[in-house]
């Protein structure tokens, strides 16, 4: 990616112009005029543990694979070859239509037979069948009613299906389980976040945790470009009793 259009995107994020009556209305604003150079810099410089959390997918023969909010795609190519092929289908949900125009191309190019693209949100999408593993990579924090996504989620897997999340946080003040951060993150990140529509929460894990049997929860640190600081973000496995 070169330094013209690095700078491109960091303008864009510095100054977004985010319209739009509806959810949908407003993620196309948002990504429409930097969706071609989405994984260049986002995913590359900072939307870290995806990689991971795709490792972490308990995928099987004849998987049906959801990834919610799944942007350009760029998740299954972390699945591999061996992996992705043995899925029975893969679906990519996303409200953006200029992301899943790049997700499709994706598919297009890489023959990928399996791979199927939905215009829909995380809460409007239906599958004919349940699913068994439903993905939320960096997606939670952009969804107004994400408690409600999660809820969708846990509704449309089958019992002993997994949940897979990734994205920022911060930790509550007094947290029951894991990590607690300084105030100056709890504080500093979310307002920080919010100017482009992103809305961390300190009640992602806590629900998480009492929707799903907890498998792992990982909590870490991430670097952010251009600053000299590192924003938490965590990577929780989950299963539907």
């Amino acid at each position: 990616m070169g330094i013209h259009s690095e700078l491109r995107v960091v303008r864009h994020m510095a100054f977004p112009r985010v319209t739009g009556a509806t959810q949908a209305e407003r993620m196309e604003s948002l990504y429409r005029p930097t969706a071609h150079v989405y994984d260049a810099f986002r995913e590359h410089r900072l939307l870290h543990g995806r990689r991971d959390l795709v490792g972490m997918l308990p995928t099987a023969p004849g998987s049906h694979l959801v990834d919610m909010g799944a942007g350009t795609g760029n998740n299954i190519e972390y699945l591999g070859e061996r992996r992705r092929g043995e899925c029975r289908r893969i679906t990519l949900v996303d409200v953006s239509a200029s992301m899943l125009d790049v997700a499709r191309r994706r598919v297009e190019r890489s023959g990928w037979d399996n791979v199927e693209t939905v215009l829909a949100s995380a809460t409007d999408y239906r599958p004919h069948e349940q699913a068994d593993i439903v993905m939320f990579s960096y997606a939670l924090t952009m969804m107004p009613d994400w408690f409600a996504a999660v809820d969708h989620a846990h509704a449309i897997l089958r019992p002993g299906g997994t949940i897979a999340v990734c994205d920022f946080y911060v930790s509550r003040k007094h947290p029951a389980d894991g990590v607690r951060h300084a105030a100056w993150r709890r504080h500093l990140w979310p307002a920080w976040f919010s100017h482009n529509n992103v809305f961390l929460s300190p009640d992602h894990l806590p629900y998480l945790r009492a929707r799903f049997s907890t498998v792992q929860v990982r909590e870490r640190l991430a670097p952010v470009p251009y600053l000299p600081a590192r924003v938490p973000y965590y990577l929780f496995i989950g299963t539907k009793d």
